[in-house]
């Protein structure tokens, strides 16, 4: 899973996100695993410092146009969930696009 943990240490910058999930056997049930730790994560920022939220959303390049969308269903829960979705599809094609163009195999 070496895409798996190159996500995770671009979360682990952006979010102080630290996982140890070692013991999830697929691929999907680790990317769940991190989703649900981003998304309280991300809970915290919207109840206590939003403005730092938006200011990595830019950073990782998440269309302002989607978050809008993910804010628009109003439940804290519903709304974290769905920013994390975002935020993990982004930075995942993001790495694809470095390895193709940069020829890096990691």
């Amino acid at each position: 899973m070496d895409k798996e943990k190159e996500l995770v240490e671009i979360l682990a910058n952006n979010f102080g996100l630290t996982v140890h999930i070692s013991e999830l056997d697929t691929e999907s049930d680790y990317l769940k695993k991190i989703q649900i730790l981003l998304s309280e994560r991300i809970q915290f920022l919207i109840s206590t410092d939003v403005e730092k939220l938006f200011q990595i959303l830019y950073k990782v390049d998440v269309p302002q146009g989607q978050t809008d969308l993910a804010f628009d269903l109003g439940d804290i829960k519903k709304v974290s969930m769905k920013i994390a979705e975002l935020i993990i599809v982004r930075q995942l094609k993001k790495i694809d696009y470095s390895r193709k163009f940069y020829g890096e195999k990691k």
